[in-house]
């Protein structure tokens, strides 16, 4: 079973103390995080979107292959 977690609510400095940085622009208002990563190509990522306050008020589960 896989666990959510739902991050909605969360400022971007508690999304760093619980994610890491992985590579995002700390004033981007979209983050992307890897989950899972396939010999095949296919990336699982996570997008957390910010608003003006810095605080996420959308996230998703994005598929993709290659880069």
């Amino acid at each position: 079973m896989d666990k959510q977690i739902r991050l909605i609510g969360f400022t971007k400095k508690e999304i760093l103390e619980t994610l890491g940085d992985e590579f995002n622009f700390y004033p981007d208002k979209e983050w992307v995080y890897t989950l899972r990563k396939y010999w095949w190509g296919r990336r699982i990522k996570l997008v957390l979107e910010f608003d003006n306050d810095d605080k996420v008020i959308a996230q998703y589960v994005k598929y993709s292959y290659g880069k």
